[in-house]
């Protein structure tokens, strides 16, 4: 059960970070918290900056889509393999991608004081952590071998 809560966190991780994704990919100027930590709209910053701008906000928004896309592709396979690898590499990919997001933000927020989206950047970290935690792959996903319940064709069992 707690895997399947930890997994379903991940769900809904990875839903958020393909709607980040598709936001920042398909938008036509950059965010309010852009504006404000350059202290000017999107209409005053000549051509070549915006086309800039934009395109690293694709960018950013293309691997926020992969991101969620393998997020969710890695988190079905945990629940229907019960793989060990993936449940270790589903946390670590998703605390290096939303730890780099935080600390960009974050690093704009202390130099400029715009409103960046840091919490809910170290929000998403504690997210993960929590279902790291709860999912706790460290744990062998080789069933216990006196649980016939959770080995029923006796493939683990040494007797």
């Amino acid at each position: 059960m707690r895997m399947k809560l930890a997994l379903g966190i991940y769900l809904v991780a990875g839903a958020v970070d393909v709607w980040l994704g598709a936001t920042y990919f398909s938008s036509k100027q950059f965010m309010s918290y852009h504006a404000e930590a350059v202290s000017a709209p999107w209409q005053e910053l000549d051509a070549g900056i915006q086309t800039l701008i934009l395109a690293l906000m694709r960018l950013a928004g293309g691997g926020w889509f992969a991101l969620g896309f393998f997020t969710i592709v890695m988190a079905l396979a945990a629940l229907r393999t019960r793989s060990v690898l993936v449940r270790w590499t589903l946390p670590a990919g998703t605390l290096i991608a939303w730890s780099a997001s935080f600390a960009v933000t974050w690093e704009v927020y202390q130099a400029t004081g715009a409103a960046t989206p840091w919490a809910p950047s170290l929000a998403m970290i504690g997210f993960a952590i929590l279902a790291f935690v709860m999912d706790a792959p460290w744990y062998s996903n080789i069933p216990d071998e006196n649980d016939v319940n959770s080995d029923p064709v006796g493939k683990y069992r040494t007797k």
